[in-house]
């Protein structure tokens, strides 16, 4: 191998290292913001996530999922969406319709890559909801990810 190529590669590695070692490139957390204000997040975001728990409560999974979904790469996953539905019926067999939602946190990147965590509070069981927004040039804020889990001790630091 050629010896100056072998130089260039640990040079290289030993960069990535030193970075590694120091939590990353310099400024890639700067923009990285986590708070409990749900104030302070655009209107738009609060009022689609908010539909969708609405929709939800009046027992329309198939609406809740359709309207959120519009117009966003995810929206044309069928199968994904299809799962998705089944799952909720599922979620709502096992621990109760959802009968309202709390905001608990949200986590941005940027100004354009969200994650807003919710409380579905179930008749059984209280449920964590995860949403992922980003807000696209074109399209505004659409969503890219929803997950949900009974995995709520989560929001709790001891865990």
């Amino acid at each position: 191998m050629n010896s100056k190529y072998i130089i260039f590669l640990l040079i290289i590695l030993n960069f990535s290292i030193t970075f590694a070692q120091e939590d990353g490139l310099p400024g890639s957390k700067s923009t990285f913001k986590s708070s409990t204000n749900f104030q302070a997040l655009p209107l738009e975001l609060k009022s689609k996530t908010a539909k969708f728990f609405n929709s939800l409560i009046d027992n329309k999974i198939n609406v809740a999922y359709e309207d959120i979904l519009k117009d966003t790469p995810l929206g044309k996953k069928t199968e994904s969406v299809n799962d998705l539905k089944k799952q909720t019926t599922k979620l709502f067999e096992l621990y109760g319709n959802i009968k309202s939602f709390d905001p608990v946190n949200y986590e941005m990147i940027g100004s354009s890559f969200v994650r807003l965590r919710y409380l579905g509070l179930h008749s059984r069981f209280p449920i964590r909801w995860i949403f992922t927004y980003y807000k696209s040039p074109d399209q505004g804020w659409i969503i890219t990810n929803i997950k949900f889990d009974d995995l709520t001790d989560f929001y709790f630091e001891d865990n």
